[in-house]
């Protein structure tokens, strides 16, 4: 059977006390961090105050969820439903030739920590849109019970590279939603009207939109271990590395924020 999607209480009272927020604190916070609470206060100021004292899981209605798309990123697999969304936050990682600054970076994976965004996708997407951006802003939270200001996200799991293989692994101390082995279907690159503010702090450019499929043992990747078939990568915050080595290390890394879309 599968699992539900976890609603976590802390998420939505963030969501519901930035009603007091909007107006007692925004003006001293940067730009991408007032956005966030301004669309959540946008969405949550329509609700009556009952409604607002009464959200559960049921709330969270993801059969009609409002995934990012741009023109040339393939569509979810007719008969797909959505599984788990999550903040990703973390570093893209490249290798230089240190002998040759004209050289371009390398890609050599990534590693981030996955946040359940699962119910502000739902309930505040314009909300879940500013996260990438505001995460970039802070360092990223460290330890399992570590929550992604400012939504105050709880960790749903891990992404790393195995064998080269893009892996997904949402399994934590609370929770098991399985491991997910990928492989690039697609790579868009960010359009330049929606770069804006999606800049990392170190003036990267946001990397590609990407499609992943469930990988198998015919394109020599592991089996894969979740119901998940399809993974997105869109929204992108920084994470680019520069044109050539010019001034790089042998081996480097760059900061990413991105929302990931689970789907099977």
């Amino acid at each position: 059977m599968r699992p539900s999607l976890l609603l976590y209480a802390s998420t939505l009272t963030t969501l519901t006390t930035s009603l007091a927020i909007e107006k007692r604190h925004q003006k001293a916070w940067p730009s991408a961090i007032r956005a966030f609470y301004s669309a959540a206060y946008s969405t949550l100021s329509q609700l009556p105050p009952q409604t607002l004292n009464t959200i559960t899981s049921s709330t969270c209605n993801i059969a009609s969820p409002s995934m990012p798309t741009i023109p040339d990123l393939p569509p979810v697999t007719p008969g797909y439903s959505l599984y788990h969304v999550a903040i990703g936050r973390g570093t893209q990682n490249y290798t230089c030739n240190p002998t040759d600054p004209t050289a371009v970076p390398m890609a050599a994976g990534a590693t981030a920590t996955l946040y359940n965004t699962t119910c502000i996708s739902t309930l505040a997407p314009l909300a879940l849109a500013q996260l990438p951006a505001s995460a970039l802003l802070i360092p990223t939270p460290q330890g399992p019970s570590a929550q992604l200001f400012p939504a105050r996200a709880l960790v749903s799991g891990q992404h790393y590279f195995t064998a080269a293989a893009p892996t997904f692994n949402l399994h934590t101390a609370t929770h098991n939603y399985g491991i997910q082995f990928g492989a690039v279907l697609a790579k868009v690159a960010v359009p330049e009207k929606l770069q804006a503010g999606q800049t990392g702090q170190d003036g990267s450019k946001p990397v590609p939109w990407l499609k992943l499929s469930s990988a198998d043992a015919s394109n020599g990747l592991p089996a894969d271990a979740s119901p998940v078939k399809e993974v997105y990568r869109v929204n992108t915050a920084g994470g680019s590395a520069p044109k050539t080595c010019e001034g790089m290390e042998k081996t480097f890394e760059v900061q990413y924020a991105a929302e990931y879309w689970f789907w099977g």
